[in-house]
C-alpha cells in the first residue's frame, strides 16, 4: 500500500524505531533533547571526553614541537634528522594503534584511559631523561601512542556511543578539549621551558597527568559510579569477540568511499602547518600576525565544534559529510588566489571551519554507517589511515617546493582534490533517512 498521508501505524513504527536508538530515552519525549537535557543527562560522560581530548595535547605534534629546537639542540640533529625521527614515531604508533585502538571495544574505557595516561606520564619522563638518540625516538613514539592515539581516540569514543538525537552535540562538547588545548598550553609550555628548561617541563607535564588521574579516580570514587553513561561505555563485548576483520573493513565500499573524505582535512592541514612559516615568507606574512591568526584558528574551530553537533544531531553525519571540507577548499582557493594584508586570517579561519567539524563528523559518520558494537576498531583503522596520511604529506609537499612548484599551484590541487573527495561521499547511504522512508504495503 503506497500512502501520499502518513498513516497512524507508520508513526508509531517511527516512534518505535527512535525510542530504540535512543535506549534510555523516555518513550514520552519526541522532540530534541534540549542542550541543558543533554548536559544534566550526560554531563559525566561529556565531561570525561573533554578531559582526555584536553589531555590528549601533551602528545600532539603542536606541543611536542615546542620543545623541537631544544631538543635538535641537545642530540646535535638537524632539522631533517629530527622530523624523519619524528615522522618514523607518527607512522609507527599510528600503524599500532589499528590494533590499540579496537582494544576499547572489549574493556571498560575507564581501564583503557588509565592505561593511556600512565604511558603517557612514562613517555614524558622517558623523553626528559632520554641519554641517546634510540632512547629519544621510543619516547616521542610512546607520546605519540598514548597522546595523540589513545588518549584522543578514548575522548571521542565515549561519547561517540551514545545514541543519535544527542550524540553529535556529546561529540562537540567533548571535542572542545582538542582546541582548548591548543588555545591554552602553548603559552604556558613557553613559560615552564623559560623557567625549568625543556627536561623540567616535561617532568611538570608528567606530574600533572598523575594528578589528572587521581583527581578522576578519585571523582569517580565519590560518584559511587552511578553513571550509567560511562557504565554503558563501557563494553559488554566478550574479550574473545575481535569484530570484523581488517580485510572486510576495508573491502567495504562505504568505508573505502569515506576514506578520501577522512584524509583530506589531517593531510592537507597537516601540510600547511609544518610549512607555515615557509608560506608566511612566501605571502609575506609577518610572524605576529601570523600567530594571531593561528589563534583565531583555534577559536573559530571551537564555535563551529559545537554547532557541528547539533547539525549532526539535526541532519546526520553521512549528510554534512558531503560539505564539511569546504572550509578547507575556500582556504586553499583563498590561499592559491589572492595576496590581501589579512589574507592569513581569513585562511586560517576558514581552516577553523573544517577543524571543527573534523572529529564530530568522521565519528559520527562510522557510527552510523557501522553501528557502535566495533566502532573502536573501525575508528582505529581509520585514525591510522588518517596518521599516515598525514605523515606523508609535509615532505612529500617539500620536495615539490624544492622542485619549483608554486605555492598557488599546489594549494589548488588541494582545493581540487577535496573536491573530488566530497564528491564520493554523495554515494553513501544515509541510513536516518532510509528510516523516514514509508514503507510498502
Amino acid at each position: 500500500m503506497t500512502t501520499t498521508a502518513m498513516p497512524v501505524h507508520f508513526v508509531l513504527d517511527i516512534v518505535k524505531q527512535d525510542c530504540k536508538i535512543a535506549g534510555s530515552s523516555s518513550l514520552s519525549r519526541l522532540g530534541p533533547m534540549k542542550f541543558h537535557e543533554l548536559v544534566r543527562e550526560h554531563w559525566r560522560i561529556i565531561g570525561f571526553g573533554f578531559a582526555l581530548t584536553f589531555l590528549s595535547s601533551f602528545g600532539q605534534t603542536f606541543f611536542i614541537s615546542l620543545s623541537g629546537p631544544d631538543i635538535r639542540e641537545t642530540f646535535g640533529l638537524t632539522h631533517g634528522a629530527f622530523g624523519s625521527i619524528y615522522s618514523a614515531a607518527t607512522l609507527s604508533s599510528g600503524l599500532l594503534m589499528i590494533w590499540a585502538g579496537s582494544v576499547i571495544d572489549r574493556v571498560d574505557i575507564r581501564l583503557y584511559a588509565t592505561t593511556a595516561m600512565l604511558g603517557l606520564t612514562v613517555a614524558a619522563v622517558g623523553l626528559s631523561l632520554a641519554p641517546n638518540l634510540i632512547l629519544l625516538g621510543l619516547s616521542l613514539f610512546a607520546l605519540r601512542l598514548f597522546g595523540q592515539g589513545m588518549l584522543s581516540h578514548a575522548g571521542v569514543m565515549s561519547t561517540a556511543r551514545l545514541h543519535e538525537g544527542v550524540r553529535g552535540r556529546a561529540l562537540g562538547v567533548a571535542a572542545l578539549g582538542f582546541p582548548a588545548g591548543e588555545a591554552t598550553l602553548p603559552a604556558i609550555a613557553i613559560a615552564l621551558i623559560a623557567f625549568f628548561g625543556w627536561t623540567g617541563a616535561w617532568r611538570i607535564v608528567a606530574l600533572v597527568i598523575v594528578a589528572a588521574l587521581c583527581l578522576g579516580w578519585l571523582l569517580g570514587a565519590l560518584l559511587k559510579r552511578r553513571d550509567a553513561d560511562l557504565g554503558g561505555a563501557a563494553r559488554k563485548t566478550p574479550l574473545n569477540d575481535a569484530g570484523p576483520r581488517w580485510a572486510d573493513i576495508l573491502r567495504d565500499w562505504r568505508f573505502l568511499a569515506l576514506i578520501p573524505t577522512m584524509i583530506g582535512y589531517p593531510a592537507i592541514m597537516t601540510a600547511y602547518f609544518f610549512h607555515q612559516r615557509f608560506i608566511a615568507d612566501v605571502k609575506g606574512w609577518s610572524l605576529e600576525l601570523l600567530a594571531s591568526s593561528i589563534t583565531l584558528f583555534a577559536l573559530v574551530s571551537v564555535a563551529v565544534a559545537m554547532s557541528a553537533g547539533s547539525f549532526v544531531d539535526r541532519f546526520g553525519a553521512v549528510r554534512l559529510s558531503h560539505f564539511y571540507l569546504a572550509g578547507m577548499t575556500a582556504a586553499s582557493l583563498t590561499l592559491a588566489m589572492f595576496d590581501a594584508p589579512y589574507l592569513p586570517l581569513v585562511f586560517f579561519g576558514l581552516i577553523g571551519l573544517t577543524s571543527g567539524c573534523t572529529n564530530v563528523v568522521i565519528a559520527a559518520v562510522l557510527a552510523e554507517l557501522f553501528g557502535t558494537t566495533h566502532l573502536g576498531k573501525i575508528r582505529a583503522l581509520a585514525g591510522a589511515i588518517m596518521v599516515v596520511a598525514s605523515a606523508a604529506t609535509p615532505g612529500a609537499i617539500g620536495l615539490l617546493f624544492d622542485a619549483g612548484v608554486s605555492l598557488e599551484s599546489i594549494c589548488l590541487g588541494f582545493a581540487a582534490y577535496m573536491i573530488a573527495a566530497a564528491a564520493v561521499t554523495f554515494v553513501l547511504p544515509d541510513p536516518r533517512a532510509a528510516r523516514l522512508q514509508p514503507s510498502e504495503g
